[in-house]
């Protein structure tokens, strides 16, 4: 039976290790008795206490990966969140929200590096040091993935934690990044990470996962940088490939039948999800850090975009439509990538408002909808009848029916100015089990790997390899629940469609606003090139060094060797 496990008796022991304000300066051991963390019960809290750092990442991460790409636009209220949707460097570099992250993230990996040199020397079994260590590596090596597909060769690199202050920084390029990271996975594997986990912790499926998505980011670099990593290209796709088909063929996980059930809140254990990051009802549970995903992606209801009239039928707020926070919203090519065929696109994005009587709290009346956004155009016509049903309806309730030619202009993409703010609310992190509508203090779990994507990356690395047919039907597989019935032909893929850019709009249909879309697109030298040519809020200054977010102004001034470690050269102009 599969539970969740929650972290929550790591609290005190954490918050030492995660107390300081800048990675150079941790020093973790004074905050931690070498008797304690050298016992079985002190090495066993310290790798739990890796996950509650998860929580501290999370938001920043979730929001480096999908602004400023193909998928997502900035919404009226982004505040500084839009310097990495509009690329403004200097505003990107002097970012509270970038030295967080740099500062979590690196957090993050001091544990893990404590935490392997403490079990190291503690006295634990055999068995038990292996299966704590094969546990820490695996997660070190996530850590790292992440840091340096952020940051590119301005990331910093260490193996080792922090014992007092640190004030040099080392910037020794991706291809040292990769080579730690292979090790960590390899030898995690060899140390016989488990099959099986209490659910969220690390397990060999997890580790299987990080490793298809390292060596095809990896794939994605330059010879020397893979020759530096101690691999080929060739050798990334076919392990790449062996990692995919195992996590297809070797496990428990199975592709759920009903697309939305996958984000369902009552549903957060599912054979689909591969590796997700924990939350709890009681809050003690989470460490103090609940999930606010749950509101970036949540535009305004009771306002019209056609004329900004209000909908006095809806809530500026609602439990069960989402605490209207504005901040990302989908683009125009997002919307029209689907086909209103797929059962994907009413999955993840909200189409039919109904009514809330008496108050933000209350349930929606079902059988009463007062607000459709069509995902097509829709005429003045429509708008206007849709309005003069309050003169018929028992309560005078008019509907407000609204297109995508309300929200964006069709010919450029951008939003319009009512737009920015009333659009298609993102369904998948919406959380109605929050006690009032108002509460920002979310506990449903956000899914970082779901078996959806190994099928993608499979067919990804089919088409690398030159097999189109097996890319095809990997991909079919994958749509069956999709289909609406009566249109099966419409989304029959055939090899002669797969392409690198068919596979990353399958991609977005798929895994729409679920994180790690700026990685994907970056992996696969299709950043630049696609958010050129589909988000409008980047055009004007993207260039394509913005492969690599910045250092953080204050790591490159706080380091003494500053010959040696610097800003990305390009954002030193």
């Amino acid at each position: 039976m599969k539970t969740k496990y929650y972290w929550f008796i790591l609290l005190p022991f954490v918050a030492g290790l995660l107390s300081c304000n800048n990675f150079l300066e941790e020093d973790p051991r004074g905050n931690i008795t070498t008797n304690y963390s050298s016992t079985a019960e002190g090495c066993e809290r310290l790798v739990e206490s890796l996950y509650n750092t998860h929580r501290d990442v999370l938001e920043r991460l979730y929001l480096f990966s999908c602004m400023g790409t193909d998928e997502q636009l900035i919404a009226i209220n982004a505040m500084d969140w839009r310097y990495f949707g509009e690329y403004y460097d200097a505003q990107m570099i002097n970012n509270s929200w970038n030295r967080d992250f740099w500062k979590n993230m690196y957090n993050s990996l001091n544990v893990a590096n404590l935490a392997i040199e403490i079990i190291e020397q503690a006295d634990l079994s055999d068995a038990k040091k292996a299966e704590l260590k094969a546990e820490t590596h695996a997660l070190r090596a996530f850590y790292m993935w992440v840091i340096v597909e952020t940051y590119g060769d301005g990331a910093h690199f260490t193996t080792e934690s922090t014992k007092g202050v640190i004030t040099e920084g080392y910037q020794p390029g991706a291809g040292a990044f990769y080579k730690q990271i292979l090790e960590d996975l390899n030898m995690a594997t060899g140390l016989k990470l488990p099959q099986e986990s209490q659910w969220g912790r690390m397990n060999e499926g997890i580790r299987k996962f990080i490793l298809m998505k390292a060596l095809m980011s990896l794939a994605g670099y330059s010879d020397n940088v893979i020759s530096q990593a101690g691999y080929t290209k060739e050798r990334c796709y076919t392990e790449a490939l062996n990692a995919a088909r195992s996590l297809r063929s070797d496990y428990n996980y199975r592709l759920l039948d009903d697309y939305t059930t996958i984000f369902d809140v009552d549903n957060q254990i599912n054979d689909e999800i591969i590796w997700s990051v924990q939350y709890s009802t009681d809050l003690i549970y989470n460490g103090g850090t609940a999930n606010g995903l749950h509101r970036y992606g949540v535009g305004w209801y009771n306002k019209s975009c056609v004329d900004n009239a209000p909908i006095l039928t809806l809530w500026s707020h609602s439990l069960y439509y989402g605490r209207e926070y504005r901040w990302t919203m989908p683009s125009l090519f997002m919307l029209q990538n689907f086909s209103l065929y797929d059962k994907r696109l009413y999955g993840s994005l909200q189409e039919y408002w109904c009514w809330i009587p008496d108050n933000w709290d209350a349930k929606p009346v079902l059988e009463d909808t007062v607000l459709i956004r069509r995902f097509v155009p829709v005429s003045d016509e429509e708008v206007q009848c849709g309005r003069r049903r309050a003169e018929t309806h028992p309560l005078g309730h008019g509907l407000f029916i609204e297109g995508i030619n309300h929200m964006y202009d069709l010919e450029t993409g951008e939003p319009t100015m009512n737009g920015r703010s009333c659009y298609h609310t993102n369904l998948k992190f919406l959380d109605s089990s929050r006690e009032f509508a108002k509460d920002e203090k979310a506990h449903k779990d956000f899914i970082w790997f779901r078996l959806g994507e190994v099928y993608l990356a499979e067919a990804e690395l089919q088409m690398y390899l030159g097999r189109n047919d097996e890319a095809a039907s990997l991909i079919n597989q994958l749509r069956k629940r999709a289909l609406v019935e009566g249109h099966e032909k419409e989304l029959e893929v055939t090899p002669d469609m797969i392409s690198l850019d068919f596979i990353l709009d399958e991609n977005m249909r798929e895994l729409s606003m679920e994180g790690f879309r700026w990685y994907t697109l970056k992996r696969t030298g299709k950043l630049y090139e696609r958010t050129m040519k589909y988000n409008p809020d980047a055009r004007i200054r993207m260039q394509p060094y913005h492969v690599n977010r910045p250092v953080p102004q204050n790591e490159v001034d706080v380091v003494t060797n500053k010959d040696e470690f610097k800003q990305l050269p390009d954002y030193q102009k």
